[in-house]
């Protein structure tokens, strides 16, 4: 989870430039081609990738999934917040101040 003293959901995380989203039969696939490696994603979570531009928080991309989805009474935010954690992890994200490695 990412973790701070500021409200984390109000952060604009921003996808690493060289990681590339492709669709594929099943899904989406993200490719590292700094680590070499290759992330298999649901619809939902290759959203939140294209969603993470620097200029979107993770509230406003959970809105955004809501309006969608009709995910009513669903905590959204905890689930974009969970994604945007494992994409950190993987290092696909931008460095930030904001964001700890």
């Amino acid at each position: 989870m990412i973790s701070n003293e500021t409200d984390s959901f109000s952060e604009c995380p921003l996808g690493r430039g060289n990681v590339v989203c492709r669709q594929v039969d099943d899904g989406f696939i993200l490719y590292d081609s700094v680590a070499g490696k290759v992330h298999s994603l649901n619809p939902t979570a290759a959203f939140i990738w294209d969603a993470l531009d620097g200029k979107h928080s993770l509230r406003e991309i959970s809105k955004n999934i809501e309006s969608l989805v009709g995910s009513e009474g669903h905590d959204t935010l905890a689930d974009v917040e969970k994604v945007v954690s494992l994409f950190q992890k993987e290092d696909l994200l931008e460095h930030s101040e904001n964001l700890p490695r």
